[in-house]
């Protein structure tokens, strides 16, 4: 059933005759008589008697008007929920977030939001590979690094920042390194490719190849290890900060050390619901302006600096 000649049969029946009707749309009578004679052929049911005095409902068609009535009701319904969906944050969002270095620190931030809107209903996905997700089955996307899709929506609106951290024992035996070249010379614990990156792109080391006998894609793995005294990792500072603070690992906090990869907001294209919008705005304001704890170590302070937001 399509809409097609419902409009011009209640038009004629709101105004009673085609002429008003055709004048009401602004369209011809003649248009107005053809569609509602292809809408009785399609409903197969008579709806009008037309005489040349007057023009009433057939039993048919006074049913057929009543149900028109309540589904353009409807419609007018519909058409107020949704734009309650652009007016203010209200009904759902799906949210995919990485798990390949934990989502504790980003499933806090989703968290904070959830307990603001309490009208909007949040749901969390962790995914392992980029490969695994379908943007369309997701409101928003969390991903990190350079987008190679040029054609995605998406906002950048923090850094993922990483440093190189290992046990106190670790480091009283085998000392830090001065360099990335000196990483060759450390048991390094790396994912499955087995680089550590760095911010300076210009620099030899923005890439180095490193070697020991432990690796892996999960960042809590890698987080054990180094805790176990195997050697040095690079880690999201947010994974290791209760590590870092209560000296199961210590940073080495040399400019150099640091890598920060982009962190974006990637979503649908189209008209944004003001969820979606809300939810955006308050990942930006959660990286920009979250403050360090008054019980942090000094240390934590200097590594704080790099968990940042876009300015």
């Amino acid at each position: 059933m399509t809409w097609r000649g419902i409009e011009e049969f209640l038009a004629v029946v709101e105004t009673g005759s085609f002429t008003a009707g055709a004048e009401a749309l602004g369209v011809s009578k003649s248009y107005v008589s053809k569609m509602v004679s292809e809408l009785e052929v399609r409903v197969g049911a008579q709806l009008l008697v037309r005489t040349t005095r007057r023009l009433s409902l057939t039993a048919a068609g006074d049913l057929f008007h009543q149900r028109c009535l309540e589904m353009r009701a409807s419609l007018v319904d519909i058409e107020r929920q949704m734009a309650q969906f652009q007016e203010r944050p209200v009904g759902r969002i799906r949210v995919g977030l990485s798990d390949i270095f934990g989502v504790t620190f980003m499933s806090s931030i989703v968290a904070e939001f959830s307990a603001r809107h309490s009208e909007i209903s949040v749901e969390v996905v962790a995914y392992l590979r980029e490969a695994e997700l379908v943007q369309e089955q997701f409101d928003v996307v969390i991903r990190y690094g350079r987008l190679n899709d040029s054609s995605l929506k998406a906002r950048l609106f923090g850094y993922l920042s990483y440093c190189l951290c290992a046990s106190p024992d670790y480091v009283a035996q085998h000392g830090w390194p001065q360099s990335p070249a000196d990483l060759a010379g450390h048991g390094c614990l790396a994912d499955l490719g087995g680089y550590f990156h760095f911010n300076d792109e210009d620099a030899a080391g923005a890439r180095v190849k490193v070697s020991g006998n432990w690796k892996s894609n999960s960042g809590a793995a890698l987080a054990s290890a180094a805790r176990h005294g195997l050697g040095i990792a690079q880690i999201p500072i947010s994974v290791i900060r209760d590590d870092l603070h209560e000296g199961r690992l210590v940073a080495l906090d040399q400019e150099w050390a640091y890598y920060d990869k982009e962190v974006w907001a990637v979503f649908s294209p189209g008209l944004m619901p003001a969820a979606t919008r809300a939810f955006i705005d308050h990942l930006a304001a959660s990286f920009e302006h979250r403050k360090l704890r008054p019980w942090m170590e000094p240390q934590m302070s200097a590594l704080d600096a790099h968990v940042r937001g876009t300015r």
